[in-house]
């Protein structure tokens, strides 16, 4: 930045100079122009008279004498009490209508400055760039004024060494300027690089947003953000391994035991009944080491793309799969699936439908009913399971969405995980996940619903 900075205001100086040097040399030029001008009507109202005696005497031209010293510098110092130093850089000459020389200074030369005729001409005299003006007088008479052309460019010089001057002697004062403010302006940028350089990799409070420009709070503000992502991610990770160790050491110490108890029965039908008990102790540690991974899964589904879904297609494929457990239970299962579209993940929302499906049939006595309804309410899509079981009292139903947790008495084996799952998916979609009795089949009745303008990205963005 100051190198880019430095280098412009530089690049800007010399412009500068350069279009100054440009309008000096031209203002210079346009005031000496005019100097010519008033120089020879001067002239003329000096001596046009006075040279008519000379027409009848005709001789040598009247030369005027200036002062031809050697003189170095600027302002005062060119100039002298017998003259100034520039003067031999000045001339004029008066021709009458013969062309002959009257008069001239002892600078102008006994040839005419340019051509005798009316106005400005730039003649070279003696290997110098000269400019001259020239008019003719009612009498004939012509007057011409001449100096030399490096006048006005030591002018211009001058001014355009004026004005750049001063801006160079500032060049290390302003870049002293500009790398303090810089430096002062980036110090709270520096502050926030090294706390992230600094930071713990197990720490992610926010970082501190004390006095940081506007033009880095967005970047803070993302960061932030990032970091309350990265926490949130690796709490959840945290929770899922201490939930997965707490829950796995029980079933795998119960399948230890089923299988020591099988390879020591001496009896066949106490070794089949230890093999049956380790078969359902494998079944269950299965089921629940699927329901972690899912609830993990649901955990992180604001992460995945949304999509829009068709839930009623969706329940009735969930429906079908349940068909062969149905059959056996003896379970019969009513289906009001109307149209109705969702948005969002398609393996979570599964999930969801999956668990509600499977926990209804688990805790519905054999020859129960079931009862499913997929349909759309004033732009509200639903999704009603209700079971003709046991049900779940008022005070246990916010209770049983904690992991884990199960309603005792229930003589159902389950992991307490299936609600869970049910819970996160529907926050993650910005549905409502509601529990109630079912007046019809006197069990429990679970009602998803997709309030009008909840959406899956909006419920992201929360």
């Amino acid at each position: 930045m100051l190198v880019v900075l430095l280098s412009t205001l530089a690049l800007l100086m010399g412009v500068a100079g350069f279009f100054s040097y440009r309008a000096g040399l031209q203002e210079a030029g346009e005031m000496f122009d005019a100097r010519l001008v008033q120089s020879t009507r001067v002239l003329i109202g000096l001596v046009d008279e006075p040279l008519s005696d000379l027409t009848a005497f005709p001789g040598d031209p009247i030369v005027l004498r200036g002062w031809h010293g050697q003189a170095k510098g600027v302002g005062e110092e060119l100039a002298f009490k017998e003259g100034h130093a520039y003067e031999s850089k000045l001339a004029f000459q008066v021709w009458d209508r013969d062309h002959r020389l009257l008069l001239r200074s002892d600078s102008a030369p006994t040839t005419p400055l340019a051509a005798l005729q009316p106005g400005y001409a730039s003649p070279i005299i003696g290997g110098e760039q000269w400019r001259t003006f020239t008019m003719r007088t009612k009498e004939g008479r012509w007057f011409q004024s001449g100096e030399r052309s490096d006048i006005r460019e030591e002018l211009a010089e001058d001014i355009a060494g004026g004005t750049l001057l001063p801006l160079l002697l500032a060049l290390p004062l302003m870049a002293l300027v500009i790398w303090w403010s810089v430096n002062f302006v980036t110090r709270s940028l520096q502050r926030v690089s090294d706390q992230i350089g600094k930071r713990d990799p197990e720490r992610m409070s926010p970082l501190e947003a004390t006095d940081v420009p506007r033009e880095a709070q967005g970047l803070v503000r993302a960061v932030n953000g990032l970091l309350a992502r990265l926490d949130e991610g690796l709490a959840r990770e945290r929770r899922f391994v201490a939930d997965a160790a707490h829950e796995l050491r029980t079933p795998i110490s119960a399948l230890k035991v089923h299988a020591d108890n099988a390879r020591m029965a001496s009896e066949e039908v106490a070794k089949a009944r230890a093999q049956d008990m380790v078969t359902d102790s494998v079944a269950r540690l299965e089921r629940l080491v699927s329901q972690l991974l899912t609830l993990n899964r649901a955990e992180g589904v604001s992460r995945l793309a949304p999509v829009r879904l068709s839930l009623d297609a969706l329940v009735a494929v969930e429906v079908d799969a349940l068909d062969p457990i149905l059959a056996v239970n003896r379970q019969s299962i009513a289906l009001n699936l109307e149209s109705a579209e969702v948005r969002g993940d398609e393996a979570a929302l599964t999930a969801l439908v999956r668990n509600l499906l499977e926990n209804a049939v688990r805790y519905t006595p054999v020859g129960g009913h079931l009862r499913v309804w997929v349909g759309q309410e004033e732009n509200t899509p639903f999704f009603i399971i209700a079971d003709s079981g046991p049900g779940i009292a008022a005070e246990e139903r916010e209770r049983v969405f904690d992991r884990f947790y199960r309603t005792l008495g229930s003589h159902v084996q389950g992991s307490g995980l299936g609600l869970s799952i049910v819970r996160e998916v529907a926050n993650a979609h910005g549905a409502i996940v509601t529990l109630g009795a079912s007046a019809q089949l006197g069990g429990l009745e679970v009602k998803v619903s997709w309030p009008s303008g909840s959406d899956y990205r909006a419920a992201i963005d929360a």
